[in-house]
């Protein structure tokens, strides 16, 4: 296939912008397709090299010349997936994810190879003394979920997804006269009119009702083509699979059911309590499903500045909490490195995603006008400004950020680190913000577990039928969430709640790295009630590791408790009571 170029007028640079250099703006980078070809004769050369080495510098020299063809790859490819989700429809970059989807996992296998060949070195132990053994870790696990043998099944998995998110990209639900997308039903859906949160909700589930049959067979397939994989390469079940795929160094299937077991016992009673608090708070006989978004009889707080403000705010806000001007936040958006606002045909939800051969993260989200504008925007902020402070942490790209759920400690945190700058946002409705984000928090633990356990389910048992997974669902739901009243809404109560989930689709055994990450995130939140310089001391630590660590390791080298002990489980569920009055 021939290159392809999209450029806006700059030549892409060939290191990371240094002080002395000027830094880009994001819509003057060139885009350039990748040659695989080129890829994967660098990738042959440097296994050779790799092989016949007995040199601890010559290894070091023909490692960093791959890691270099990498990055470069590795940001076409976020590039084109940032252009891609600001505008879904643009033909060029269907095509080009098509391409990505099709060769991303010849890259993947290709890079194994060259790996391979530093695992079964000769001089082994002088380059683990030279590089650390994190970098280690990670080959052995790329080689276990990568091989020639799934390629072809690896590039149909992506492609289910791209085909998924698309759907969602362009959803179109017409209410109040008027066309919008599913993030900007938003506002509607925690209206402080019942009759217009009943509507609207009412919609949303027509708008998945409509989809259902395409959103069954998407991940019908999905599931059968994972579990091949899994097969295919000696695993018993996906399960196993995508646990390897997540990274998890240091726990296992059976930590994560103590963890889910503990959210069940110690959180999910605490839910209960607040589900009856806003039933009376909302002065209703029953509390309906649509009922549940809306906290407060006033209506949930707002921000009290214009949407378009947002960013002059928060450059405000990060320049103030890391006393610096300006902040990393406002650099990043004065070169449009970030695109806030919901629209027609822009990927939904948020994200941020580095550009590798810049050092630059880039920030998206759907900003409608709720309180979780400004939780979203500094969730991802949080993974920015880890991702700007972590990159010399390792010469190895795949080190330089943690494995995910250790990513999410550094977003989550970031949420509560700000809460003394809320007035900034919600002006007197700031106390009101936090309590409802703590709220939240708590009320997602459970849910988070829910998509967690589904997953479990749906993959240890792959013969399921979808009306099976489905009952699944909603069985897992009493569980979890045991206060839900669908009032007999008919897609909702035969269990179609988890495809508005799209890490279900496009993320397996991802969620739960959020509810770990909040335990850990909690306890920073706690420290800094007492002491914020101990607590911003702990999260500069943890950004600035990068992935030089596993998460329990890392955890407890900044001084926290794993997430997974059931003391530290009690701990905040006794402290966030505290804070909520509870």
């Amino acid at each position: 296939m021939p290159e392809e170029i999209r450029t806006d007028g700059m030549k892409q640079q060939d290191k990371k912008p240094d002080d002395n250099m000027k830094m880009p703006k994001f819509s003057e980078i060139e885009y350039k397709r990748p040659s695989v070809e080129k890829f994967r004769e660098c990738a042959m050369s440097t296994r050779l090299k790799l092989m016949a080495a007995r040199d601890p510098d010559v290894v070091e020299t023909a490692v960093m010349a791959f890691q270099r063809e990498m990055s470069a790859f590795d940001t076409a490819f976020t590039i084109c997936m940032i252009r891609h989700d600001l505008d879904t429809v643009d033909p060029f970059w269907n095509d080009e994810m098509d391409f990505f989807d099709e060769n991303y996992p010849i890259v993947s296998d290709l890079s194994a190879g060259v790996y391979a060949a530093m695992l079964h070195s000769e001089i082994r132990e002088e380059l683990e003394e030279r590089f650390g053994t994190m970098i280690f870790r990670k080959v052995q696990n790329q080689r276990e979920i990568v091989s020639s043998e799934v390629l072809e099944d690896l590039a149909k998995e992506s492609s289910l997804e791209n085909d998924y998110s698309q759907i969602l990209s362009e959803a179109d639900i017409v209410f109040k006269g008027k066309h919008q997308t599913l993030s900007t039903m938003t506002p509607y859906l925690e209206s402080t009119d019942r009759e217009v949160r009943k509507k609207a909700h009412k919609a949303v589930s027509d708008y998945y009702t409509a989809q259902k049959e395409k959103f069954d067979e998407i991940y019908d397939e999905m599931v059968k083509i994972r579990t091949e994989i899994a097969h295919k390469l000696g695993f018993k079940d996906f399960v196993e699979l995508g646990y390897k795929r997540m990274e998890r160094y240091d726990y296992d299937p059976e930590k994560v059911k103590a963890f889910r077991d503990s959210v069940v016992k110690y959180i999910v009673p605490i839910t209960s309590e607040i589900r009856r608090l806003q039933k009376n708070r909302l002065d209703l006989d029953a509390l309906k499903y649509y009922d549940l978004p809306c906290l407060f009889v006033h209506g949930n707080p707002v921000p009290q500045i214009p949407k378009e403000k947002y960013f002059e705010t928060g450059s405000k806000m990060f320049g103030a909490m890391f006393d610096r001007d300006p902040s990393f936040f406002e650099v990043l958006g004065e070169h449009d490195f970030m695109d806030l606002f919901s629209r027609q045909n822009k990927a939904t939800g948020g994200y941020c995603a580095s550009l590798l051969d810049y050092g630059i993260p880039f920030i998206l989200m759907n900003a409608n006008h709720t309180a979780d504008d400004v939780a979203t925007m500094v969730h991802e902020s949080g993974h920015a400004y880890a991702a700007l402070r972590s990159i010399d942490s390792s010469q190895f790209i795949e080190c330089l950020s943690p494995t995910l759920e250790a990513c999410e400690i550094h977003s989550t945190a970031m949420e509560y680190l700000t809460y003394p700058y809320m007035e900034m946002f919600f002006e007197k409705y700031a106390d009101a913000y936090r309590q409802q984000h703590m709220t939240l928090a708590l009320l997602f633990l459970p849910y988070g577990c829910l998509v967690d356990e589904f997953q479990h389910v749906v993959y240890s048992n792959p013969e399921m039928t979808k009306e099976e997974r489905h009952a699944a669902w909603r069985e897992l739901e009493k569980k979890y969430q045991p206060d839900i009243d669908y009032d007999g809404d008919p897609f909702y109560e035969a269990g179609g709640a988890w495809m508005k989930k799209e890490h279900i689709f496009t993320s397996p055994f991802y969620y739960i790295d959020y509810c770990l990450a909040q335990v850990c995130a909690l306890q920073i939140w706690d420290i800094s009630r007492k002491n914020r310089k101990k607590a911003m001391t702990i999260y500069e630590h943890l950004c600035a590791a990068g992935g030089t660590r596993t998460l329990i390791d890392l955890v407890e080298s900044a001084g926290l408790e794993s997430p997974f002990s059931l003391d530290v489980m009690k701990k905040l569920a006794y402290q966030v009571c505290d804070y909520l009055n509870l």
